[in-house]
């Protein structure tokens, strides 16, 4: 066998093509290009900034570090239809924390999307990230589902990230405290687009007026509470 280095250099890099290598343990194996690709992905080798998880759908040994998981969550489960998920501070297979480029995901649009096929994905706005109960290494994140295909698959690896280029608001109308007339103070620097959903997630229509780039208001048929999602 010749040395390595004495081999071609192929500058038309395939997927088809298969790399040789050592894993973790000496032992020599092939390694498949779209596989390799999953792995910086699914590990954040390139240091993009996203988070890669794997949907955990049995939690009986608990939840653990780098993933997804989705209280009395299906095996299954359509991107579409997800409000609320739970997700580690930690990127899979990493100890360090990932725990601030989390929660400044807060507030904008977010993708999570199928490492092994990019077709499936949601796209949410997320709402809020709270510690959950008891374990400070997990938070809970409120979802607004504005898109998405295919569904959200137990073991299967997912990457989440932000599209932080198209800023986003979300405004919250206290329970307690319903009001007919909205005023949002949101500083995204233009006239974004409005949904408005009531208290008992329905969404609900009213009348939305620019005020300037930074400010809007929003008039009710009558006196509700609940949230404005801009964009």
């Amino acid at each position: 066998m010749a040395r390595l280095n004495k081999y071609p250099l192929d500058n038309n890099v395939d997927k088809s093509d298969i790399l040789l290598g050592s894993d973790n343990g000496g032992a020599t194996k092939n390694y498949a290009v779209p596989e390799i690709g999953k792995a910086i992905s699914k590990f954040n080798m390139a240091g993009q900034p996203q988070i890669g998880y794997y949907y955990q759908q049995d939690l009986t040994p608990g939840r653990q570090a780098g993933t997804i998981s989705v209280t009395g969550g299906n095996p299954t489960i359509p991107f579409t239809s997800l409000t609320s998920i739970i997700v580690s501070k930690f990127n899979f297979g990493n100890q360090n924390t990932a725990e601030n480029l989390l929660l400044s995901f807060v507030g904008t649009e977010i993708t999570i999307t199928s490492i092994d096929n990019p077709n499936h994905f949601g796209v949410y706005t997320l709402d809020s990230a709270t510690v959950l109960s008891g374990d400070s290494n997990f938070y809970t994140l409120a979802l607004f589902n504005t898109g998405g295909n295919g569904n959200i698959v137990k073991d299967q690896f997912y990457v989440m990230s932000s599209r932080k280029g198209d800023t986003a608001f979300v405004y919250s109308q206290n329970t307690g405290d319903p009001q007919q007339v909205w005023n949002i103070t949101h500083n995204l620097g233009k006239k974004p687009s409005v949904t408005i959903v009531s208290s008992t997630d329905t969404t609900v229509v009213g009348e939305v007026t620019y005020n300037n780039d930074n400010q809007l208001t929003i008039t009710l048929s009558s006196a509700n509470s609940g949230k404005a999602y801009l964009n």
